[in-house]
């Protein structure tokens, strides 16, 4: 008689269960936070919280008690306290596995892995730079230096719908917590991004990401 796998795989369309001890605590127009942000509304767990820690507000005393540092974004669960924004996508997707936001193949995950790297130390921070520069010829100069970044990424777009391929990844959520970011800054994409607008356009219409960002949907 054949043993029977312990490890079954759910159907994509299984919603993770329950948590009510899931709490994401967020910094307001922030990247990387908005990064953990949008991965957890993907995942869509019942029970799960964010809070949005604003500047020169009263630090929650819970907040200070799981995360002395008060470093953000920051997930507490119920195995334990995670900072970081890579590390906190990379946890829920292996915590809530349904939707997968990674690929299954170690080659595909290593590209992921390394799209991940290029937006985190590259892209993130020059939009966070852009975000502290203002508008003027600082925001231009900046501007101008991101932008042939953005369109050698675009390349890809076109053949294949998303970063890597026909999924949607993690990569693709930060892309477009990235692209959200400059149109919040007032940064228009040149003529020559129309399949980075197009790209653009894919993302702005999944569910979670209207729940993160339409107008009138703000964090609670």
């Amino acid at each position: 008689m054949a043993l029977r796998s312990r490890h079954k795989t759910a159907p994509p369309n299984i919603k993770p269960a329950p948590n009510a001890g899931l709490m994401l605590f967020v910094a307001p127009a922030s990247p990387a936070s908005d990064w953990a942000r949008l991965v957890l509304a993907e995942k869509d767990v019942d029970g799960a919280q964010v809070q949005v820690m604003r500047p020169g507000a009263k630090v929650d005393e819970d907040f200070l008690v799981l995360n002395p540092a008060q470093t953000l974004p920051t997930l507490a669960d119920r195995e334990g306290v995670i900072t970081g924004a890579r590390v906190i996508v990379e946890y829920l997707d292996e915590r809530y596995p349904h939707p997968p936001l990674m690929p299954q193949a170690p080659a595909a995950r290593a590209r992921a892995r390394m799209a991940l790297e290029g937006v985190e130390h590259e892209l993130f921070p020059r939009a966070a730079a852009l975000a502290a520069a203002g508008r003027g010829a600082a925001q231009a100069e900046l501007v101008a230096e991101l932008l042939p970044r953005l369109l050698a990424g675009g390349r890809h777009f076109a053949a294949h719908g998303y970063l890597l391929g026909r999924e949607y990844s993690l990569a693709d959520c930060a892309w477009a917590v990235l692209l959200h970011e400059l149109q919040r800054l007032g940064v228009e994409l040149p003529a020559q991004a129309e399949p980075l607008r197009r790209y653009a356009a894919r993302l702005a219409a999944r569910p979670a990401y209207q729940a993160c960002f339409s107008p009138g949907k703000k964090p609670t």
